[in-house]
């Protein structure tokens, strides 16, 4: 490919690629026809100019018209919808009555289907009726739609909202319903995949009740436990088919470490400006690219930047979550046609919206899974074309990790796909849905929930008045309507309106909106900056005015723990590790603005805002205080001496005049001794000496208080980078996205006794099992974090191991370092 000829030519991008694999083209492994399709079919198909099928299509075809539930997984743009496509309208050519509900788990995935569906028949001479079925239909058009179409694309918020709980309007759909289609099934994986779960055992109680028995079909990126996963999903058997027929051409996967410019801090060049860089070249080369960055912020830098001295810089676009779906639409329409050369994108365009044949992807940043990574690296190369896509590591942990490892994401397994339909506050949202639908039997079975368990919770909804026994039936009895209440991605069902004057600009869901638009944030849409005047609670609206601003802000936040439950607890070398149910207190306290490019903070603002609560299960370990204590003896949590400067006398003597000679901590008066000045913010965190000694970060404190507030510094220095280092490691360990777990630490934790403790915790409410494996991976997890700081080459810490100097403070790496060697078993 000569576009990577060109590229590899320039010596200092090349001298930084740690890795260029050539996936050779491979041809297409062709089946005839199965005998079983109607030859109606197979004559449109060869009017499309299709005389066979690729071997999966084939054998997905034989095996659903057999009567078979299936799942096939296989490579982007392998013809995955001709699997549930011609089955679909097979049926159909049979018995002109037959019904398919097809979910997609976004509206635009559902809208381009269609339009796929609707050209796949547009030369039959008899067609089916094709309707979508989502938020976004009118009202006036719905009813229509439900007593006539044949195939309805939908999505499960809307099959759990409003078509479950009205599926009396519905009844002579479900009656004929013959196909259900989940397409990207991997998508469901966490809280979103365990709310489903549970829809679809609602769905399947419906079809049963209509006496229907649907043929599921799934279509899926490659997942490492397909069994377990969809066994989980739907509760039912089915064929799997794993293996690829489609043609692929060839393509070049690069992984690419920016350069160090710092060694000591371990800080490399910005992935953001190489990616930049990259897309730049491929934009000049006339090559269609697709750059992935991880947030919204970091897409529209992308387009920002690449925008800056362009003469057509309507050939660089945003594609993210917030952007209305007029503008979406416009966006993947314009990729198809040519007429745009280099999109940005969150991961909203990872899943299978035709966007043509694009010859490049840039991933900026390892985007959370392998799955994830090839899903996106599938983008470029479409219809066999040669294509490149480049990994572009950051400094974080796992970037580093993978530019050390390459063959873990090249050749290593994809994740898990990790789901819990049985939690207990999904599973009782659930039973609410399904009891409002029809009346429970005492007796009756909801998926694989034991019936024991099951009598457990329709006790408890009953004993909390929402249902009523008769004649061993519950029935729902509450006014309020169940699954209005219940979010399937566990977000605030109401979604915040972005207004700039009199236009809507946008929408964020509830928990978004507190981090990304609260009040004085900057906020950023397709290359422009705001700036939110007022974010309004009651009215959902944040009230944005456009402005060019010099910075950006950054939201902070505390995290609190209350224990409701421990589970387990053992002895672990040098402290005690526990496992059990945890209330997790999550608030928006406040938020720094930085400077664009350099990133310098430029100040920090407190925020009242409210707060988040979640029950889930956690992980966590403490330190014993023989530990703590011989620590502090060895002075393994003092930092260097600071030198504060020549005038640092003169500045205290100036601070305890304006505090009276009094410790701000315990109110003791100063006597014969001078008391001590402290840094609220620790000095070494600026750049500048006279910052950190500004007056407002200085504070009157006796001796004792401030050797305590010293120690608590020193301590969050090591527990900081520990925390860090972990919190980084633990997806690799569980296979799972690393948005799934959380780590956070505490210096004198409630969970522990008072004790140092890093806590894991389930980021979805009432946990999937992560918390509770790490438990029993507490020293794997030791021994990994140690052989990774060990052998990272910088001095004092950085992104590759514990986390940025600027963060923690100097000295943390080896804080962190000793700090292992005695937790090590």
């Amino acid at each position: 490919m000569q576009v990577v000829e060109k590229l590899l030519s320039d010596s200092q991008i090349k001298n930084n690629v740690v890795e260029h694999k050539i996936f050779p083209a491979r041809a297409a492994d062709f089946r005839e026809f199965p005998s079983e399709l109607n030859p109606i079919l197979i004559n449109l198909l060869k009017q499309r100019g299709i005389e066979k099928l690729f071997s999966h299509q084939a054998d997905s075809i034989k095996y659903v018209l057999d009567k078979k539930n299936l799942v096939v997984s296989t490579g982007v743009s392998s013809g995955k919808s001709l699997c549930y496509q011609l089955p679909i309208l097979d049926s159909f050519l049979g018995d002109n009555e037959t019904r398919a509900l097809l979910l997609f788990p976004t509206k635009a995935l559902a809208q381009d289907q269609k339009d796929s569906f609707i050209s796949l028949t547009s030369k039959l001479s008899k067609r089916p009726a094709i309707g979508i079925y989502d938020g976004d239909t009118p009202s006036a058009h719905r009813r229509q739609i439900r007593e006539n179409a044949n195939i309805i694309f939908s999505n499960p918020d809307m099959l759990h909202l409003g078509i479950l709980p009205h599926h009396t309007q519905w009844a002579d759909f479900f009656r004929n319903l013959k196909y259900i289609i989940i397409d990207e099934v991997h998508t469901y994986r966490g809280i979103f995949g365990s709310h489903f779960a549970n829809v679809i055992r609602r769905l399947k109680r419906i079809t049963k009740f209509y006496n229907s028995e649907p043929i599921f079909i799934l279509t899926s990126a490659t997942i490492s436990n397909v069994n377990e996963f969809i066994s989980k999903l739907i509760e039912s058997d089915f064929q799997h088919i794993a293996y690829d027929g489609s043609p692929q051409g060839e393509k070049h996967f690069i992984i690419y470490n920016p350069p160090i410019i710092d060694a000591d801090l371990g800080i490399r060049r910005s992935a953001l400006k190489e990616s930049i860089r990259f897309a730049r070249f491929m934009r000049d080369e006339e090559k269609q690219t697709l750059v992935f960055a991880h947030t919204r912020r970091m897409v529209e830098l992308v387009v920002t930047y690449l925008q800056k001295g362009q003469l057509a810089p309507e050939k660089i676009r945003g594609y993210r979550a917030g952007y209305l779906a007029t503008e979406r639409r416009e966006i993947e329409k314009l990729l198809r046609e040519g007429k745009v050369q280099v999109v940005a994108a969150t991961n909203a365009m990872e899943l299978g919206i035709d966007v043509g044949g694009l010859d490049c992807v840039i991933i900026n940043g390892f985007p959370g899974s392998i799955a994830s990574t090839w899903q996106q690296s599938g983008r470029a190369g479409r219809k066999g074309k040669p294509s490149v896509s480049i990994f572009v590591a950051t400094s974080k942990l796992i970037d580093q990790y993978l530019a050390k490892n390459p063959d873990y994401l090249l050749e290593g397994s994809p994740e898990q796909a990790l789901i819990d339909p049985n939690n207990a506050v999904i599973l009782l949202h659930h039973l609410q849905c399904a009891v409002f639908e029809k009346p429970f039997l005492s007796t009756e079975k909801f998926g694989n929930v034991p019936l024991k368990t099951l009598a457990e919770y329709l006790y408890l909804l009953q004993k909390y008045g929402k249902l009523h026994l008769a004649n061993d039936r519950y029935f729902w009895r509450d006014e309020i309507y169940p699954a209005n209440e219940i979010s399937l991605r566990n977000m605030g069902v109401n979604q915040f309106v972005l207004q700039e004057k009199n236009k809507i600009i946008g929408m964020v869901d509830e928990n978004s909106a507190y981090w990304m638009v609260h009040p004085q944030a900057i906020y950023l849409h397709d290359g422009s900056s705001y700036i939110v005047e007022k974010l309004d609670f009651e009215k959902k609206i944040a009230y944005l005015i456009r402005e060019d601003s010099s910075y950006y802000t950054q939201a902070l936040a505390n995290t609190e723990f209350d224990l409701i439950e421990s589970k387990k607890s053992s002895s672990i070398k040098n402290g005690r590790k526990f496992y059990g149910q945890l209330k997790v207190t999550e608030q928006v306290t406040g938020y720094k603005r930085l400077k664009w490019n350099s990133n310098e903070i430029l100040g920090y603002e407190n925020l009242q805002m409210p707060s988040s609560t979640k029950i889930t299960s956690g992980y966590w370990f403490s330190l014993d205080d023989k530990l703590v204590n011989f620590l502090k003896d060895n002075g393994d949590w003092n930092n260097s001496k600071n030198d504060y400067g020549k005038d640092w006398k003169q500045i205290c003597k100036k601070i305890r005049i304006r505090d009276n000679y009094t410790c701000k901590h315990c109110g003791l008066q100063e006597s014969d001794t001078a008391f001590d000045v402290h840094h609220i913010r620790p000095f070494k965190s600026f750049n500048n000496p006279k910052k950190a000694n500004n007056p407002e970060n200085l504070i009157t404190l006796c001796k004792s208080c401030h050797r305590k507030a010293e120690m608590k510094v020193y301590m969050q220095s090591g527990l900081a980078g520990l925390s860090y280092l972990l919190n980084n490691i633990a997806p690799l360990n569980l296979m799972c996205d690393i948005t799934d777990i959380h780590v956070k630490f505490e210096v004198k934790s409630s969970l522990a006794e008072g004790k140092p403790a890093i806590i894991f915790y389930d980021a979805m409410s009432g946990g999937i099992g992560l918390s509770e494996k790490l438990y029993d991976l507490h020293y794997s997890l030791v021994d990994q974090a140690l052989q990774i700081v060990t052998e990272c080459p910088c001095t004092d810490g950085c992104p590759a191991c514990t986390g940025p100097v600027g963060e923690n403070g100097e000295g943390a790496k080896e804080k962190v370092k000793k700090l292992l060697e005695y937790l090590h078993e």
